[in-house]
């Protein structure tokens, strides 16, 4: 039997997770490469096969949202900690907000000095939704609104696309202190009983996220119950497992086809469960499986799922500009715009990692610290 990678009192970071957090927003920016190019042949080919995996944006997103719903669970559940409202907003808003705000400024400086229109006319249809616009009054009202985050309603492909999911990110926030409660003093049959509930309750609304966040809390309520079972399957059960959570990751392009025939709402939202479900079982495996865990460990995946926020606000805006600059003036354009987006991406988001992220989260943590308003509100 394998070992279980047991959690170190009073510490609920697992790098291992950081490392598939970074692999994720990596893939998100495969993704919207491929936006890019779509009508390249070597794409056709990749699309459709197992390497398809690694161009699906979706599932990531999703992989996010399960993720967000583990690690933000994690001390409350297993009691590590209590649960502070006000302590647990106060630290969630200084953990999105510095770097996102900086994002949406940095986007804003180059559409307007590097955005070139006819080049990008160039592209894909799929890539002129965004930046193909002018200042005016609407225009100059929606980016306030984009800074806002939450609301009121705003375009959300208007200056940096990927935001869409900081949208909900924020807004699950908000409800997920209460789910964590629920969930820590309940038992597995009314937990899981509760979980369908909010999956009958919310898949045809906006809030269909809620189950996917709360996916996360059951994972992280249970987690040393399912890593026990799992670390002790022997390895061809690992593999199946493995392979059954890539089959459901990516249902989005093996059934792309019977999805688009479905009728809203359970169009595409029943897709986002079952990425979901795949999401929580890789999870589960890399948690359990000593060798696997120690794989991700490596500092080659750690360092970039440290980065890996500011790495998922900023790749779009400097993927844009890169087409901008190279787009049809070299033989081999797609190259050069891929090295160069991928390179400025990863330098920016380390010196925003450093320079906004790590100090407002410490920034956060001292505000919580001197004053006990912001520790008033037990739940």
């Amino acid at each position: 039997m394998e070992k279980t990678i047991p959690a170190t009192p009073g510490k609920t970071r697992y790098r291992q997770l950081d490392s598939l957090r970074g692999l994720a927003a990596l893939f998100v920016f495969f993704t919207h490469f491929l936006g890019l190019n779509a009508n390249q042949p070597l794409f056709k080919v990749l699309i459709p096969s197992p390497l398809g995996v690694i161009f699906n944006g979706n599932a990531a997103v999703m992989f996010f949202f399960v993720l967000s719903g583990f690690v933000l669970s994690l001390p409350f559940v297993s009691n590590e900690k209590p649960l502070k409202l006000t302590e647990f907003y106060t630290k969630r808003i200084f953990r999105i907000y510095p770097a996102f705000i900086f994002a949406i400024l940095f986007s804003i400086i180059l559409k307007q000095f590097f955005y070139d229109r006819v080049a990008v006319a160039s592209a894909h249809g799929w890539i002129n939704n965004f930046w193909n616009w002018e200042w005016n009054k609407e225009n100059i009202r929606e980016t306030w609104h984009t800074l806002l985050l939450i609301g009121p309603d705003f375009n959300i492909n208007l200056i940096d696309p990927p935001i869409w999911s900081l949208v909900i990110e924020m807004k699950m926030s908000i409800i997920l202190p209460f789910f964590i409660v629920i969930v820590s003093r309940n038992s597995p049959a009314l937990n899981f009983l509760f979980f369908f509930l909010i999956l009958y309750l919310t898949y045809q609304y906006d809030s269909w996220a809620m189950g996917v966040f709360y996916l996360g809390i059951l994972i992280a309520k249970y987690k040393e119950y399912i890593s026990g079972k799992v670390s002790s399957w022997p390895l061809i059960f690992v593999a199946g497992a493995v392979l059954f959570s890539l089959f459901l990751y990516n249902n989005n392009y093996e059934f792309s086809i019977l999805i688009s025939r479905l009728k809203s709402p359970l169009k595409y939202v029943w897709s986002k469960y079952l990425m979901a479900a795949g999401s929580g079982i890789i999870i589960v495996v890399v948690l359990a499986r000593e060798k696997i865990t120690k794989f991700f460990e490596h500092r080659i995946f750690t360092s970039f799922g440290e980065i890996s926020y500011s790495f998922y606000l900023v790749h779009m805006p400097v993927l844009l500009t890169m087409y901008s600059v190279f787009s049809n003036r070299f033989f081999l354009s797609p190259v050069y715009i891929f090295l160069s987006a991928f390179i400025s991406a990863v330098l920016f988001s380390y010196l925003i990692n450093v320079f906004i992220e790590k100090p407002f989260q410490k920034f956060a943590v001292r505000l919580t610290e001197k004053y006990k308003v912001l520790k008033s509100l037990p739940l």
